[in-house]
């Protein structure tokens, strides 16, 4: 911005600034917690009990507060994350809410140098991108996640009046026209998706629900295990202390169900189940947060989709979805005649450091992407 005046001072965030963060932020119309114990244990969690921070610089940056006149005008926060591709350790900065007053829109560029021009990192991504947000990616060398299918969304009806009901109420229409178009839409739909076997169906032996606390060391040797398995994949750490710490984050934390599969003497797959209702319209949703499974097993893979849609059933919610997954897993999803529909716009992007990584990154095949890569699932 050389020869240009600037509108206030940017300084790196920390810890204490995490109440006025939240309250700038909700300001906005960002949605956070609320409560001034759930605000604190949120962004301590988010910014002080990250275990992927004793994996970066001492010196890594929480984010970056613009101000001006003794009041936060901007933010843009950070989470440091840690992957792995084999044996080598990679250090990742996701972005993790991005708001600026709009007096103060000439300033993000300030703000996005800061982000993209950071140093002691491998990769920065951004994973909830709306249309400008993968613009500014874009402008300042980012690239899309090069798996064009991670902005479609998959889905099975669970409930299929309640979600004929939520759509019409997307549509416009008011909530007694809306109950009776769901109620009579509903028949033939119903009729449909059961005639042509649209969702789940898998033996469910082996499989368990347990909670966001109850994820164990067997989780740890999972993930050893698949780290073997892709060597030349990027795989984001998942060790039992992160996962319970990532999913122990949002707001609805104790609805969060690990779905475990375990055969022959150990853990071989799990899908993460979190809740994301749409309550404007009346929706009861999961969405599918996280899956592995131990090479990939197709007989796990779908035994898990079948326990999830049975676990969303048995909880009274209207709809799974799934984003993400590799695409021979995706495929595998697909074979259970999932419904689908586009994202607004691309979700996913990042910059990598170096052009070495940068070229590795390039192949869609060296990535291992779900919702649980980056903040998508931190609702």
């Amino acid at each position: 911005m050389s020869g240009e005046e600037t509108k206030g001072t940017i300084r790196p965030a920390t810890v204490a600034d995490g109440p006025a963060v939240n309250a700038f932020l909700r300001g906005l119309g960002l949605v956070l917690p609320d409560d001034p114990d759930d605000v604190a244990r949120h962004w301590r969690g988010v910014w002080a009990d990250n275990p992927a921070l004793a994996r970066h610089a001492p010196d890594v940056a929480l984010g970056w507060v613009l101000e001006d006149a003794g009041a936060i005008r901007g933010v843009f926060c950070n989470l440091p994350l840690m992957a792995y591709m084999g044996e080598t350790p990679i250090r990742i900065s996701c972005g993790r809410a991005w708001a600026v007053e709009k007096a103060y829109r000439s300033e993000t560029r300030r703000l996005c140098e800061a982000y993209f021009g950071q140093p002691n990192l491998d990769v920065v991504l951004i994973s909830t991108a709306i249309p400008a947000t993968g613009r500014r990616c874009l402008e300042f060398g980012g690239v899309a996640l090069p798996q064009p299918e991670h902005g479609t969304v998959l889905y099975w009806v669970v409930n299929s009046p309640a979600f004929l009901r939520a759509a019409f109420r997307k549509k416009g229409r008011g909530r007694q026209a809306a109950f009776w178009l769901g109620l009579l839409a509903s028949v033939p739909f119903d009729f449909v998706m059961r005639l042509s076997g649209r969702r789940p169906y898998a033996s469910l032996a082996g499989v368990t629900p347990v909670p966001v606390s109850a994820i164990d060391a067997d989780f740890d040797a999972l993930y050893t295990a698949k780290r073997t398995e892709l060597p030349d994949a990027l795989l984001a750490c998942r060790d039992a202390e992160t996962l319970r710490w990532y999913f122990g984050l949002g707001a609805r934390a104790d609805e969060t169900r690990v779905l475990r599969c375990d055969r022959d003497g150990g853990l071989k797959g799990y899908v993460v189940l979190i809740r994301d209702d749409a309550p404007a319209i009346g929706l009861k949703r999961y969405k599918i947060a996280d899956m592995l499974v131990r090479e990939d097993d197709p007989a796990v893979v779908d035994s898990l989709l079948a326990a999830a849609y049975e676990y969303a059933t048995a909880k009274g919610v209207h709809v799974v979805e799934l984003i993400g997954l590799p695409p021979h897993l995706r495929a595998r999803a697909g074979k259970h005649k999932p419904y689908s529909r586009p994202l607004p716009t691309f979700p996913f992007y990042y910059k990598a450091q170096t052009p070495d990584l940068a070229a590795r990154l390039a192949d869609g095949a060296s990535w291992y992407v779900t919702a649980y890569d980056g903040d998508s699932a931190l609702l």
